[in-house]
């Protein structure tokens, strides 16, 4: 299912599409799952679709280097839009996928700005007068909106909101 999202995007893959892929006729899929939206819940409950993200790979890092841990960030998001963009989607019609994706998204990503609050020299327990919660869901937003335009849009101000929350978290 990761490779039809990737390369067909989540409103394109079709039960007769993930049938073919998996070599096996489409009554056999429906055996299964009811839809689309079933077969992806149950890949994101077993694992199977989410990269690892990277927000979590080094505590440190958003002090050490803000500019390089945005790259990182906004280059998973990028290479994972069409995956994440049709997860999103999901996640307002089955809660299970909502449940996974801050599982995997949203909490690795507030437990690690965490960390970063509780690093010696930072200002804890919440760097700059902002939660790492609060902190988190602004990122989290701004991927959200990034997801939402167009690939390659020019007018995309998500590196520049990280740039300016992170600064924030850096100079405290």
């Amino acid at each position: 299912m990761r490779e039809l999202v990737t390369e067909q995007g989540y409103a394109h893959v079709t039960i007769e599409k993930i049938a073919a892929r998996a070599g096996v006729g489409k009554p056999t899929v429906y055996r299964w799952w009811q839809s689309k939206n079933a077969i992806l819940a149950e890949c994101v409950l077993s694992g199977d679709v989410l990269p690892t993200p990277v927000a979590t790979d080094s505590p440190s890092g958003v002090r050490a280097d803000p500019s390089e841990w945005i790259t990182a960030v906004l280059t998973y998001v990028d290479e994972n839009a069409p995956l994440l963009r049709g997860l999103v989607a999901s996640a307002f019609e089955d809660p299970d996928i909502a449940r996974q994706l801050s599982t995997h998204l949203a909490d690795p990503l507030e437990v690690a700005l965490q960390a970063w609050a509780s690093e010696p020299g930072a200002s804890a327990p919440h760097p700059a007068g902002i939660s790492p919660r609060a902190l988190a869901q602004l990122l989290l937003g701004a991927i959200l909106y990034r997801l939402s335009r167009p690939p390659g849009a020019s007018d995309d101000p998500t590196e520049e909101l990280f740039g300016v929350l992170v600064s924030r978290l850096q100079a405290s």
